[in-house]
């Protein structure tokens, strides 16, 4: 004989009730909804300090315009724009997990006046100073209802609770209202239980405005300090069109220059090897005059070392072995080596970059050495390689007499397309009677 036994099945019903519960009251378990509720209280904090300081600066700046201190604090003021917008997008990256892109690098450029003029006009750092003026208001705004959302919603569900530990007597009490108005028996009964019930919806709709709150205070911060995605994307695609465009001029442009040299080159001193050779093969077939012919075969031999010595600085100058096998700062020293301005070479790197950039921070310091060396009259130079942040920086420095400025074909220009082509920035000040130097930044990845 056997027993069975039946286990209670739970009716679909009270599976959904359950079910239903628990996504009702889950976000008041969550840390997503504390995080963001602590930065919703913090954003008074912020915007107090913001538009304070902003404020401040903006006052003393604006005052001390008619010196000579007004217009440096106010540059100073635009970039503490950028440092609001950057603390607020990690603030929002802490609390939402959402990265929002940083706005582009200002490039800056030229002397001090126009520095200062590309400074004040940084539209990244006056998107910081309006974000600072939002951000008090705001910043109150958000405060008062976080507290009054969980207050009024933690006070009423607990409301029957905290009225069993609070005396009763008649000079005030949880059920005493009015002049001297109690509630007894089923009154007190009634409120306890419909202030809770209050109480506990509300507790389902507290986490739920928080997270609106918190919705709306991510969507603020990305509308204002940080660039439009579309837009985003539209320079980005400028910018490949502008490095594609570099590249294909730069291979054209070294295409034509490996053709020239090939053909006013090593192509001139073989027709020259040949047609000696051919000369003396004859003469020394038909006997005549072999003093002559030994003079020929002497004559091809320096030719064809010559055109052995042109073709290695050819293939040289298309990619150098010493860069494959030892790295850039042994193919920088080669080349300050090969210098007739005596140039320094200092180089700091942890690793090897990448070799298209390798290649193209070679090229760029062959390059302004051979300028250097024709036109800048100096009677030195550097050369210092350094990375910082995945960025490879070079600076090429020359004593000389300096005025040197791009023009439309000319070395500078190639610079910038060769730079260009790999996605580098490059920044030349070069004002008359030197020094100048050239600030090179190309990406190497992570």
């Amino acid at each position: 004989m056997s027993a069975t036994v039946s286990m209670p099945v739970t009716p679909a019903a009270e599976v959904r009730r359950r079910s239903a519960f628990v996504r009702a009251y889950a976000p008041l378990v969550q840390g997503r909804t504390w995080a963001v509720s602590l930065h919703l209280l913090l954003n008074l904090a912020f915007g107090i300090a913001w538009f304070t300081v902003v404020v401040t600066l903006l006052s003393v700046s604006g005052g001390l315009l008619v010196t000579l201190i007004g217009l440096p604090l106010l540059v100073a003021t635009v970039a503490f724009g950028r440092v609001i917008g950057a603390v607020e997008r990690t603030r929002a990256r802490t609390v939402f997990g959402t990265r929002l892109p940083p706005f582009p690098r200002r490039q800056v450029e030229g002397g001090a006046w126009q520095r200062a003029r590309q400074g004040i006009a940084d539209s990244a750092g006056w998107r910081g100073i309006g974000y600072a003026f939002l951000a008090l208001p705001w910043g109150i705004l958000t405060f008062t209802l976080t507290v009054v959302t969980w207050s009024v919603s933690i006070a009423l569900a607990g409301y029957p609770i905290a009225a069993a530990f609070i005396p009763d007597d008649t000079d005030g009490g949880p059920y005493h209202f009015g002049h001297g108005y109690v509630l007894h028996g089923w009154g007190r009964f009634g409120f306890g239980v419909g202030t809770c019930v209050i109480g506990l919806a509300l507790l389902v709709a507290a986490p739920r405005i928080i997270r609106r709150l918190g919705s709306a205070d991510r969507a603020i911060v990305r509308s204002m300090l940080s660039p439009d995605p579309n837009r985003a994307l539209t320079d980005r695609v400028e910018q490949l069109t502008v490095s594609r465009d570099a590249s294909v001029e730069g291979a054209g442009i070294e295409l034509r220059r490996i053709e020239r040299d090939l053909h006013d080159g090593a192509q001139q001193r073989l027709v020259g090897l040949a047609m000696n050779l051919g000369m003396a093969r004859e003469r020394l077939a038909s006997g005549e005059d072999p003093q002559r012919a030994a003079e020929l075969v002497i004559q091809a031999h320096e030719e064809s070392k010559m055109a052995i010595s042109e073709l290695r600085d050819l293939v040289r100058g298309i990619h150098p072995s010493v860069l494959t096998d030892r790295g850039l700062d042994a193919a920088l020293s080669a080349l300050a080596a090969r210098s007739p301005v005596p140039i320094e070479v200092d180089v700091e790197l942890t690793r090897r970059p990448p070799a298209p950039i390798e290649a193209a921070a070679y090229f760029v310091v062959a390059e302004s050495l051979a300028n250097i060396a024709k036109h800048s009259r100096a009677s030195r130079g550097a050369v210092r390689v350094g990375e910082r942040n995945s960025t490879l920086l070079l600076e090429i420095y020359d004593d000389g007499i300096g005025g040197a400025a791009e023009h439309p074909g000319g070395g500078l220009s190639g610079l910038r397309d060769r730079i260009a082509a790999v996605e580098g920035r490059l920044r030349i000040s070069s004002p008359p009677g030197g020094p100048t130097v050239l600030a090179v930044e190309l990406p190497c990845g992570s």
